[in-house]
């Protein structure tokens, strides 16, 4: 039974440590893409990214609600930043996400911000 329980622990572990696609909110039909930004960042040896993706950019405006953000990983093998919606979103005019990589591994994402 440890051994069932240990193991368990140890593959929920493994899984949250690996980058994935997010999102929050939901989009309709009728909603309008209002930013798209992909980050790309090299991987630095024995160390990781933050990067902080702010919507709207600074010295722009944004007049819609966000309806819905997504954050897609362009890893294929899911060695991506993990996202963190740290901010604003879905009911809101702003938004910050967070994508955090892991330990000598890059980042290339998309950040998608939907809104009406």
């Amino acid at each position: 039974m440890k051994f069932l329980l240990s193991s368990v622990f140890l593959l929920a572990l493994l899984g949250a440590s690996y980058g994935y696609s997010a999102s929050w909110g939901k989009r309709a039909n009728n909603d309008y893409l209002l930013s798209r930004q992909i980050e790309v960042r090299n991987p630095i040896k024995n160390n990781y990214w933050s990067v902080n993706v702010d919507f709207p950019r600074a010295g722009t405006v944004n007049y819609y609600n966000i309806s819905a953000v997504f954050v897609y990983d362009n890893f294929k093998n899911s060695s991506g930043a993990s996202p963190s919606l740290w901010s604003g979103g879905p009911g809101y005019r702003f938004a910050t996400v967070n994508l955090r990589s892991l330990v000598s591994k890059g980042i290339n994402s998309t950040v998608e911000i939907w809104g009406r």
